[in-house]
């Protein structure tokens, strides 16, 4: 083989070798983009299948909401916002809340009856009531009444009292005011019955303060929650004094001394007791009552510690024109007490077994009458089953208002609820 043969044929085996090596380098290539593709296609796979899989999502959730939409027949688009903090209501909103619950949830009987003071002898018709038994359950199911009244003869001992006390409130529906008349004096229920007050001798407002306090502790322990007091004469016989202006400084000391206690007050006789003279009775203007015994009331109405004041069934003919009793008068009771001396507690009516009352008036119209005339409560009727009847006849009919009733109840239900807002609502 010539030179030029072999030079020729190491070409060939040279371009051959190149080829390969071309070829190698195409299928490296060829192998790397498809690789490529396929990881590019796989990621690519990946996202499609995400937004595949979230578009599900959305549909679904554009579905739910269609349905929901379908069921309610409404569309309300709202900007969120921050859910508003409700504030916390006030322990006066509180009381007024318990009040509005008790009152609505009441039938009309049990309102008409919580209108009425009464005697334990009244409702349970013994003669001497000094315990409380199944004749003041029976009686206290069948009339709810607001309040029982205690003289001396109920009051045996100190144990014998408490029982007794202990066992009506337990035995009412509701809560009930538990009633005396104490003032430390030989007059007064507790201390001519068993003398366990030793009150001081009032002489001044710190002397008054502390006879309150005193007569108050001792109440508490025996479980009333309402003196009768203080009675508001103005003469130097009484402890209060004549002076129109100290009498009223010495009766307010001493009713924020009973409320120290616990013990709620009622100033009385408004305006004046119907023990006074007819004469000077019939002779007294306005004047000469805002001179002198108005003073008294409205300094402790003022002083914003009295929870009721009794109105007195002294006919004052120059101020009351109609010549009706105080109790009954409706200028003495809403002109007068409300408007006049401005107070906004408790009225009370009566009494109304007094003769003067028995002998003109009907058992049966004279707790329409006091109503009538802005009394809140009615105290001692003569015939308690006949007024009771009287009055639930005259809201029934129309001729009172049961929303007048709520009103009065409203008043005296603020303060039996007034020390248990805590214990109700926690």
């Amino acid at each position: 083989m010539g030179k030029f043969e072999d030079q020729d044929l190491d070409e060939k085996r040279l371009r051959r070798r190149q080829r390969r090596k071309r070829s190698q380098l195409m299928a490296a290539i060829t192998l790397a983009v498809f690789l490529l593709l396929i990881i590019s296609g796989a990621a690519f796979g990946i996202h499609y299948l995400k937004g595949i899989l979230k578009d599900k999502k959305i549909v679904q959730e554009v579905q739910e909401a269609a349905a929901a939409e379908q069921s309610s027949q409404e569309i309300v688009i709202e900007t969120p916002q921050e859910e508003e903090e409700v504030p916390e209501l006030s322990e006066e909103d509180l009381l007024e809340e318990i009040v509005d619950t008790c009152i609505s949830e009441m039938p009309l009987e049990d309102k008409v009856a919580g209108l009425f003071i009464v005697t334990p002898e009244q409702i349970t018709g013994v003669e001497t009531a000094v315990k409380a038994g199944s004749g003041t359950q029976d009686a206290l199911a069948q009339y709810a009444v607001g309040g029982i009244s205690y003289a001396a003869k109920n009051i045996k001992s100190e144990d014998q009292i408490t029982d007794m006390l202990k066992a009506t409130v337990s035995m009412s529906k509701y809560p009930i005011f538990t009633m005396a008349s104490e003032e430390g004096n030989i007059q007064s229920a507790i201390t001519s019955s068993i003398d366990t007050v030793g009150a001081d001798e009032i002489t001044d407002v710190a002397s008054a303060e502390q006879a309150g306090s005193k007569i108050g502790a001792v109440m508490y322990k025996y479980g009333f929650n309402m003196n009768l007091a203080p009675t508001v004469v103005l003469s130097e016989d009484n402890h209060f004094g004549a002076d129109p202006g100290e009498a009223g400084n010495r009766m307010t000391s001493f009713i924020i001394g009973l409320k120290s206690q616990g013990i709620n007050s009622c100033a009385n006789s408004f305006p004046v007791s119907a023990d006074t003279d007819e004469e000077t009775l019939s002779q007294l203007t306005k004047e000469d009552l805002e001179a002198g015994a108005y003073i008294p009331f409205k300094n402790a109405i003022e002083g914003d510690n009295l929870t009721a004041v009794l109105v007195g069934n002294a006919v004052l003919p120059n101020i009351a024109t109609d010549s009706s009793p105080a109790s009954l008068s409706e200028t003495m009771i809403n002109t007068e007490l409300r408007g006049n001396l401005g107070f906004n507690g408790i009225v009370i009516s009566g009494p109304f077994n007094d003769k003067a009352i028995t002998d003109s008036y009907p058992a049966d119209r004279i707790a329409v009458q006091a109503l009538s005339a802005g009394a809140d409560m009615i105290y001692l009727c003569s015939d308690f089953e006949a007024a009771y009847n009287g009055l639930l006849e005259a809201v029934k009919s129309g001729e009172i208002s049961e929303s007048r009733i709520d009103d009065s109840l409203k008043r005296i239900y603020r303060i039996k609820y007034a020390d248990r807002v805590d214990e109700i609502t926690n």
